[in-house]
């Protein structure tokens, strides 16, 4: 089991937020709920829901840390967008190159099989992508996991204008005439951003998996082609984070349940979630070799336990606070004379007055 690691380039200039100070969790947030940890085959069902993994505290110090460290967040995420603003093509062009190192590098084999599994469209819309770092949070889980409170909670720390939120629900008419993969290229968030995904490609291989709409060799194509799909995306320059809000069917009924209860989350409710919550225990089986199937050091996934909605948001923060630190990028120094700036400044006072 390994984790992405620390980016090893020397940058000019200040150096950005430190992580450690403050970190509210005993253990690395890197490895602590790597899904790789885990015996093999992977068996979500062995799996804690409630199990409040690497933090002694309860739901009052979890939510006062997950406010004590928004600030650590929104900053790392304003040095992302800086450095993609404003630093120098040399610091760029280092930073990408360490990043699609972190990706094995594609081979014949790879190259042969991604012109079967893409198709010319496919592969056309990945070209487009403009290479830069971005991180890329994943999200999945049942129904009522608490992926949207993620979203609002932990995201909404973070300047919008620097945020792509996308979810994934059933396929339109004219996505289903696609490429699976075409709609989730389309919300790819550009560099210098943190994209959100509600759900993901990891739906068009979990979905027909289990309605069993597609053979298996259908479905085996697919998977194969997320993992070249990601591959393809570290190599572009992506930090990939993957969660999987990992939450009980009692813990599940009482959320579904309370939207039935309060008029103002009826709209939230689908009669379809009844017809998924009836398969909960064919999804985990799925889920489970879907995971371990899907799991990399370039774009691992992490198993948070979701029964408590305040853990699963710490962890989340911590996960993405983590992965921006890792980037170990600097404040992009002023291609300008400050004290000049400073000065032309205060001489324009009188006339703005």
């Amino acid at each position: 089991m390994g984790s992405a690691s620390r980016l090893d380039v020397d940058l000019t200039g200040v150096p950005g937020p430190k992580t450690e100070p403050g970190a509210p969790f005993d253990g690395d947030p890197r490895v602590l709920w790597r899904a790789a940890q885990h015996d093999s085959p992977l068996d979500l069902s062995d799996i804690p829901t409630r199990r409040r993994t690497g933090f002694e505290g309860k739901k009052r110090a979890g939510r006062k840390a997950l406010a004590a460290r928004s600030d650590l967040l929104a900053d790392l995420q304003e040095l992302l967008w800086a450095h993609e603003a404003a630093a120098p093509q040399q610091e760029k062009d280092a930073v990408l190159a360490a990043l699609a190192a972190r990706a094995p590098q594609q081979d014949e084999e790879e190259t042969s099989r991604r012109k079967k599994l893409f198709g010319a469209r496919v592969e056309k819309a990945l070209d487009a992508l403009t290479p830069g770092p971005r991180v890329l949070l994943v999200l999945q889980g049942m129904d009522a996991a608490g992926k949207g409170g993620v979203v609002k909670s932990v995201a909404g720390a973070m300047n919008p204008l620097g945020v792509d939120v996308a979810a994934f629900g059933t396929p339109t008419e004219a996505q289903s005439r696609q490429h699976y993969l075409q709609r989730i290229i389309a919300r790819l968030p550009a560099p210098g951003h943190v994209g959100v995904f509600d759900r993901s490609h990891y739906e068009d291989v979990l979905v027909p998996t289990v309605t069993g709409s597609h053979s298996d060799d259908e479905v085996a194509d697919r998977v194969e082609a997320v993992q070249i799909f990601e591959r393809d995306l570290v190599r572009r320059g992506f930090v990939i984070v993957k969660v999987l809000l990992h939450i009980s069917p009692q813990e599940q009924l009482k959320r579904l349940m309370s939207r039935l209860d309060r008029e103002h989350k009826h709209w939230k409710y689908r009669p379809a979630d009844a017809d998924a919550r009836a398969q909960f225990g064919t999804f985990q089986t799925v889920y489970s070799a879907l995971i371990e199937a899907t799991d990399a050091d370039h774009a691992g996934w992490n198993i948070l336990a979701a029964d408590r909605k305040w853990y699963a948001r710490l962890a989340v923060q911590e996960l993405l606070i983590a992965a921006l630190g890792d980037l170990n990028l600097k404040w992009p120094a002023a291609d300008y004379d400050v004290e000049e700036e400073r000065g032309r400044l205060l001489r324009s006072e009188a006339g703005a007055g």
